[in-house]
């Protein structure tokens, strides 16, 4: 990576956590819930840390479960605080008081972001890479793809990352399984908004499985990284 230092790449991890404070008493939920995709993005945490020491960079990690607050999603979205995840009902959630919306706002969403921002403006970040990962089985089917790598309106990045993986003969979804033009999610607020080359990658969370999976994966993406950024620079 010539023009892009290891140092100056950023791996941010908004659903790394499933932690929820004694306190919340599980939101009301079954606590074999919280070791599910519902409650944040299974193998991540573990991933992020490996391809930050491959990478050299720095790493920041949502240290929160995202069913008490989405870190990726904008202040004004209406799931932010979600009451009802893939059909079951947050009972934590329903009817909360503003005093707590606005505690969960400032304790978790605000001190999450502002590390981000400091960090991009102190250590001078010119990338920064979104993990996150997805369940395989979707409405009873098995989905078959292997990344799912999510753009806004600067596909710079994401455009050649989505080549190098398809050139390794993986399956590879652009903008699947999910939309990564949400207003005001991580990427835009940080990416986007700052002009800066960055990607979301999602990994199908069975390939996270274990700790042997999880390093083979960090391996591909180290080297598919590697391969794009020099691309993107020449």
């Amino acid at each position: 990576m010539v023009a892009y230092l290891e140092n100056q790449i950023l791996i941010i991890a908004d659903h790394a956590s499933n932690y929820l404070p004694k306190e919340k008493n599980n939101l009301g939920l079954p606590k074999s819930v919280l070791n599910q995709h519902i409650a944040f993005d299974v193998g991540v945490k573990e991933l992020s840390l490996d391809l930050s020491n491959r990478l050299k960079c720095r790493v920041i990690q949502g240290k929160y479960s995202r069913l008490l607050i989405d870190l990726n999603r904008d202040l004004d979205d209406p799931t932010i605080i979600p009451e009802i995840v893939d059909r079951k009902i947050i009972p934590g959630n329903i009817g909360l008081q503003k005093c707590e919306v606005r505690l969960r706002v400032k304790k978790i969403y605000n001190k999450y972001h502002n590390e981000i921002a400091r960090i991009i403006r102190n250590e001078k970040v010119n990338i920064i890479l979104s993990l996150h990962s997805f369940n395989p089985i979707f409405k009873n089917k098995k989905r078959l793809l292997e990344f799912g790598i999510l753009s806004n309106e600067d596909k710079n990045l994401s455009s050649i990352i989505i080549n190098q993986l398809r050139l390794q003969k993986i399956n590879v979804g652009d903008n699947k399984p999910y939309k990564g033009n949400l207003i005001g999610d991580s990427m835009y607020r940080h990416g986007l908004s700052n002009k800066l080359p960055h990607v979301l990658i999602e990994v199908r969370n069975d390939l996270l499985s274990n700790a042997t999976k999880i390093k083979r994966v960090s391996r591909l993406l180290h080297k598919t990284i590697v391969k794009s950024l020099e691309k993107l620079a020449s």
